[in-house]
């Protein structure tokens, strides 16, 4: 009998971190808004929570539309976030936030996904991801609602 060769992870992972002039508890607060994501994140048109730990996600990319449930898996004020899909295209991820001195915060977004299961481009995904993060950058420095392009 022959062994079985491991199957190829199917999994992809990105990262963006950005520089925000504004204190960890500010940045975090505004983060933990899911609700407001597609007010900056390109192609989330809209997140409705279900519960204390639960939302549905309803996204778009290159004229696919998609819907998942996902879970927020964990929550550590001032610190991580970390959520993953339970239903619709693969997909987990965390942001990761650090004081960085000077009343400025680091914040880092990692996200893993199957992109046989949704996204399959991953230049067009990073190039999206640090868009996405510069107009959150911008989102919380101005202290208002930035259009997405």
């Amino acid at each position: 009998m022959e062994p079985i060769p491991p199957s190829p992870n199917p999994f992809v992972s990105v990262d963006c971190t950005v520089g925000i002039q504004a204190p960890i508890d500010e940045v975090f607060e505004r983060w933990s808004r899911v609700e407001d994501f597609p007010k900056f994140m390109e192609g989330v048109r809209e997140i409705r929570w279900l519960d204390e730990k639960k939302f549905s996600l309803k996204s778009e990319n290159d004229g696919e539309f998609y819907h998942s449930l996902c879970e927020l898996t964990l929550r550590i004020p001032d610190r991580r976030m970390a959520w993953r899909t339970l239903e619709g295209p693969d997909c987990s991820g965390v942001a990761c936030f650090q004081n960085a001195g000077g009343g400025r915060t680091e914040v880092t977004l990692k996200m893993r996904y199957n992109p046989e299961t949704g996204w399959h481009n991953l230049e067009q995904v990073e190039q999206r991801l640090g868009r996405n993060m510069k107009r959150f950058k911008e989102l919380v420095e101005a202290g208002r609602m930035v259009k997405v392009h």
